[in-house]
């Protein structure tokens, strides 16, 4: 089976970071002989492919790949791919002690002592190496944006914070005035930048 350049480039990453031609294999959902024949004809490119696959291998000590913590990373994806987010210490103590794990790895990745084999690993989970603080942010701010297209769209006008009509208008109009200051003082994120101009084409207008 040949392999598209994106899983190429994702599988070479994968083994110079320490990951063995199993676990690539188990991670990526491909044939153990594939993965084998990639490696071995990249190998061609660069003939210290393997030397920094084995220095990478050997790195890993203490933090190295277990069974468990493959277990706990399985169990963390399939939370999220049922729940469509990373489980909260608040849940049930199943989760709770989910949450525990995930922010253990956050941890060692903000001290830089999480191995290069497990980033690899953690990458496809949405979130894993951002504060939990953080994320209940930009929460709040994504709800914060729903509600203002929900209001554009029914009073087909933007809110106001001053002249406003409800509490409801004041609070989002507050809110839409502090993206703009945030903006004209290049302190808007680029994402919330994107977000709002998708979701609301004329939100700069002032009216």
């Amino acid at each position: 089976m040949r392999l598209d350049r994106h899983r190429r480039v994702h599988l070479t990453g994968s083994f110079t970071a320490g990951l063995t031609a199993r676990e690539i294999s188990d991670r990526c959902k491909q044939n153990i002989a594939t993965v084998h024949l990639h490696l071995k004809n990249r190998e061609k490119y660069d003939p210290e492919f393997f030397a920094k696959h084995t220095a990478a291998l050997e790195a890993r000590g203490p933090h190295r790949i277990t069974t468990k913590w493959r277990k706990r990373l399985n169990e963390a994806q399939e939370y999220y791919a049922t729940h469509g987010r990373l489980p909260r210490r608040t849940g049930n103590p199943e989760e709770h002690s989910l949450a525990e794990w995930v922010a253990e790895q956050r941890r060692l990745f903000e001290r830089n002592e999480l191995p290069q084999a497990k980033i690899v690993l953690l990458y496809p989970l949405p979130g894993w190496n951002i504060n939990a603080q953080t994320q209940e942010r930009e929460i709040r701010w994504r709800n914060r944006l729903s509600l203002l297209v929900d209001f554009v769209n029914t009073e087909h006008r933007m809110p106001r914070y001053r002249t406003y009509a409800t509490e409801e208008e004041h609070l989002l109009g507050v809110w839409l005035h502090n993206q703009h200051q945030r903006r004209s003082e290049s302190r808007l994120e680029l994402w919330k930048l994107k977000a709002l101009n998708e979701a609301v084409l004329d939100w700069r207008s002032r009216n």
